[in-house]
């Protein structure tokens, strides 16, 4: 193969990349999770803060994992739901990012580590050539009905349903 028909076909391979925002060493962080990196935190919901660099005080949130997807519900009122995440696995330490996008072209570029039902780390707002750096962490929530309480929590069995008519206790 002569020279120039090399650098047409890596021309082609580069636009190809470039097109697809992807390169082959650094894939999309938005890509679907794959068997290897699908559901290591799916069905948790962490309840914690979010807290704009250089501050001491946020606001709450909770970082929910579902079916490959990852949501900050303090991010929904700015458009951003749902998206993909890639999470691994090393020591007991599992890492996550996952990059969601809004309507007008805004990103969160999140990245954290998950460790002893603790969530810990930082998101990056960026629209246009501005961006703003973001801290997180929180802590497991337990799903309701299971008997166990997080701190602040309670069950059903801990507080029965008062009456409403103090002429007929339960």
């Amino acid at each position: 193969m002569n020279k120039s028909a090399i650098g047409i076909v890596a021309g082609v391979m580069l636009a190809g990349w470039v097109l697809a925002g992807e390169h082959p060493e650094h894939p999309k962080t938005n890509a679907p999770a794959t068997a290897e990196t699908a559901g290591k935190l799916d069905d948790k919901v962490f309840a914690g803060e979010l807290v704009k660099k250089g501050e001491k005080k946020g606001d709450k949130d909770e970082f929910v994992f579902k079916q490959g997807k990852f949501v900050s519900t303090a991010c929904v009122a700015y458009g951003f739901n749902e998206a993909p995440y890639v999470a691994t696995e090393k020591d007991g330490t599992i890492t996550f990012t996952s990059e969601p996008k809004n309507a007008k072209e805004e990103k969160m570029s999140w990245k954290g580590a998950v460790k002893n039902n603790e969530i810990e780390g930082t998101a990056v707002h960026t629209a246009g050539k501005s961006q703003t750096e973001y801290w997180f962490k929180g802590t497991l929530k337990k799903a309701e009905g299971s008997g166990t309480k997080t701190e602040g929590s309670s069950t059903k069995a801990e507080h029965p349903k008062k009456s409403e008519h103090p002429e007929h206790p339960k």
